[in-house]
C-alpha cells in the first residue's frame, strides 16, 4: 500500500507536534531541578508524563492501525523539531555554564 503524499505531511505534522509536547514535558522537567528536593519529584513526573505520551500515542497508533510509512512520517516529524529545536536553542548565550 501507497501513502499519499497528504497522509505523510499529516503523519510528520502530528510527529512535530507531540515532538513539542514532549520537548516542552522535558524544558520544564529540566528547570525544575535547580531547585530543592521538589524539583526532583517534578523531574521525575514529568517523566513519567513523557512515557506516558510515548506509550499512548503508540497505542493509538496500533489501535488506529497506522501503516509504518506514517510511523515513520511521525518519527522524521519529531526529529526533524528536535533538530530544529537543538539548533535555535542550542547556542548558550555568554555568562552560561555548560554541563561539561
Amino acid at each position: 500500500m501507497t501513502l499519499s503524499l497528504m497522509s505523510v505531511l499529516a503523519g510528520a505534522l502530528v510527529g512535530a507536534a507531540l515532538g513539542a509536547i514532549y520537548l516542552g514535558l522535558l524544558w520544564v522537567a529540566v528547570r525544575s531541578l535547580p531547585r530543592d528536593r521538589s524539583g526532583v519529584r517534578v523531574f521525575v513526573a514529568l517523566g513519567l508524563a513523557r512515557v506516558a505520551l510515548l506509550i499512548g500515542t503508540l497505542m493509538a497508533a496500533a489501535a488506529l492501525g497506522l501503516p509504518a510509512q506514517g510511523i515513520a512520517a511521525a518519527v522524521a516529524g519529531f526529529i526533524a523539531l528536535r533538530v530544529a529545536a537543538t539548533r535555535w536553542l542550542g547556542a548558550a548565550t555568554p555568562g552560561d555554564t555548560t554541563w561539561k
